[in-house]
């Protein structure tokens, strides 16, 4: 069955992360999203493969330079087919482009028209662009996974913590303006950013009346949990994640350790008192996981009721992308790409019953779609040739050299 969007059309003019992964969720949907790429590619095409792959799929690519008055014209043109348009561009350079929310609702009145920015489109950073690093470093993310209280430096998250909170909000942004616009309300404009995206980091900050901040859960100097019983610890063979939270769980990780005198000793016989000696108890429980493996004790303690997971590696092909209760619930999802071969990669984020979302076009190649795309817009052969000649667009043919 056709995905709960079917039949509404996105362009998507963004580049990087931040601007292509909103679109790629509402591709996952079903929408028909169409990628306008620069005829040299997006910029993290070949240099970061992974990073690329990982908000582009379900799109089709059509390469056009939006400089040349042709190549414009086009894109204006897919715009007059479409309900969205979405990028991630600094403050100015999609007017200057001749893509502007202006320019788009010349062609198109009722569009729905969304911008990504870094710090977002007033003040005196307005005109600054950015990428997710820098959001994380404004928002404090950096400082306290440090965690820099305890002695650390401020240390950065290697995945787009910044880019995909301010893509998540975008894609239920248009959402919520195409059900607006279909009561009537009409089109509009809309914003994000990436330093406003990682805000949503800070959710459980406040500030009260008096000015004192509100107490918060701050990471242990290794950087391994909050507390003894809320930690990673390591294993015969790696790691595991314990949260036990609740006063019953105390008890029965005692029995599943066999350390039944951990139970018995005072200074652990109460919540107080396991915080009051943390140290202590944390080097107790080191020892005590290190006596068998990660996945036994997943057992020992699912069986007692105790919550703990094993910590897999993201990029071990042989766990994540190849669990099968993971792939069961359709959280991974496998696709062919013309040059990658096969593709595995996360799957559904929402899962509905009557409309399901399907992940079967892989991240298209640089300009992929070029010549059917132009076809439906009514463009014959002849005229798409001598586009493609005077480098309005461009495509790839049997010599390809475009990166992935």
């Amino acid at each position: 069955m056709p995905g709960p969007l079917e039949g509404i059309r996105l362009i998507d003019f963004g580049q990087f992360l931040a601007g292509p992964f909103g679109p790629m969720l509402l591709a996952d949907l079903g929408a028909d999203v169409i990628k306008v790429e620069p005829t040299r590619g997006d910029g993290m095409r070949g240099s970061v493969v992974g990073s690329f792959m990982g908000c582009q799929r379900g799109k089709r690519d059509i390469a056009v330079d939006l400089k040349h008055p042709e190549g414009l014209a086009i894109a204006l043109k897919l715009v007059s087919t479409a309900d969205m348009v979405h990028h991630n561009m600094t403050l100015g350079t999609a007017d200057r482009l001749g893509v502007g929310y202006e320019h788009c609702r010349a062609v198109k009145p009722d569009i729905l028209y969304c911008n990504n920015y870094m710090y977002g489109p007033e003040g005196p950073l307005a005109h600054m662009g950015g990428l997710d690093p820098l959001a994380q470093a404004a928002c404090g993310i950096e400082w306290e996974q440090g965690p820099v209280a305890t002695g650390n430096p401020p240390l950065w998250y290697r995945y787009g913590h910044g880019d995909v909170a301010a893509a998540m909000p975008s894609a239920l942004a248009m959402l919520m303006a195409l059900y607006h616009r279909n009561r009537g309300g009409g089109g509009q404009s809309m914003w994000m950013s990436l330093l406003h995206g990682a805000m949503l980091y800070t959710a459980d900050a406040w500030v009260g009346p008096d000015g004192t901040p509100s107490p918060r859960p701050s990471l242990d100097a290794r950087q391994l949990g909050l507390g003894p019983l809320y930690r990673l610890y390591e294993t015969a063979d790696g790691w595991l994640q314990l949260a036990a939270v609740r006063d019953e769980h105390w008890h029965a990780l005692c029995d599943a350790l066999g350390r039944s005198d951990l139970a018995a000793n005072p200074r652990y016989a109460t919540a107080d008192g396991r915080d009051t000696n943390a140290d202590d108890l944390g080097i107790e429980l080191e020892q005590a996981f290190l006596g068998d493996l990660a996945v036994n004790w997943r057992r020992a303690l699912d069986a007692a009721g105790v919550p703990s997971e094993v910590s897999v590696d993201t990029w071990d092909g042989e766990t994540v992308l190849f669990d099968e209760e993971l792939a069961r619930l359709g959280l991974v999802t496998e696709y062919e790409h013309p040059m990658l071969g096969t593709v595995r990669q996360f799957g559904n984020l929402i899962t509905f019953s009557d409309t399901p979302g399907r992940q079967e076009r892989a991240a298209p190649m640089l300009g992929q779609h070029t010549r059917e795309i132009l076809h439906e817009l009514g463009y014959r052969d002849p005229d798409i040739d001598a586009l493609r000649a005077n480098g309005a667009v461009d495509w790839p043919d049997e010599s390809y050299r475009f990166p992935v």
